[in-house]
């Protein structure tokens, strides 16, 4: 049998580190990876977490429990995109981050840059999303990215706009070759994106992965 789709009002949920408002000087939209709570990633990103930067991390809507072992608390991941339904949840995405993004910078000063960084499949959410939004973005930061086999990457690369985009790679990953950046880097400059790697162990973010010119 062929599945049927039909569109209904979702209830988002997503945690913001830092109130929006004019003393907000950036504002960072942080994807999580498959399965990774957002309190997971709120820890991982505790060395961004100032009074002039608003980190905004939306959960993504296909939500459900994780398995436990015992007297562990629930704990919930989510993901961004299901194989069998690629195109429709690709379109959710972008609506539900769209709306939120802008809900949030409508608060702040006019003009406040905008951050993206995703991990995992959130970089490939994170592109897709970029790739079509009217939201402006000064950088894109995958980390350990992952593109599933179902998002064509070149043409996702293709679509982006020139901004510049970081690679940060962890040096034990969690998922496949790929996270350490082969293949990406080279698709990257070959769209003619302005790319650039670096190499860092896993855990909290440091500051200095960003470089001398990141936002802080």
């Amino acid at each position: 049998m062929t599945p049927l789709f039909f569109t209904t009002p979702r209830t988002a949920r997503y945690l913001s580190l830092g109130e929006p408002g004019p003393a907000i000087e950036h504002v960072w939209v942080c994807l999580h990876g498959h399965d990774q709570p957002t309190a997971d990633l709120a820890e991982q990103l505790r060395n961004l977490d100032t009074p002039e930067r608003l980190l905004l991390l939306p959960e993504a809507l296909s939500r459900h429990a994780l398995a436990r072992t015992n007297g562990e608390e629930p704990r919930t991941g989510a993901a961004w995109f299901a194989p069998d339904s690629l195109l429709a949840d690709l379109a959710d995405l972008s609506t539900y981050l769209d709306s939120l993004t802008k809900e949030i910078l409508a608060k702040c000063a006019p003009g406040t840059p905008v951050t993206v960084i995703g991990f995992g499949h959130g970089a490939a959410a994170a592109c897709r999303w970029l790739a079509g939004t009217t939201v402006d973005y000064i950088r894109l930061i995958m980390c350990a990215p992952v593109f599933p086999i179902e998002i064509d990457r070149r043409a996702t690369l293709v679509a982006l706009p020139e901004r510049p985009v970081l690679v940060i790679s962890t040096t034990n990953d969690a998922y496949t070759r790929e996270t350490i950046g082969e293949g990406l880097m080279q698709d990257l400059l070959d769209v003619g994106l302005s790319a650039q790697q670096r190499i860092v162990d896993s855990g909290p973010l440091p500051l200095a992965a960003l470089g001398a010119s990141a936002p802080v």
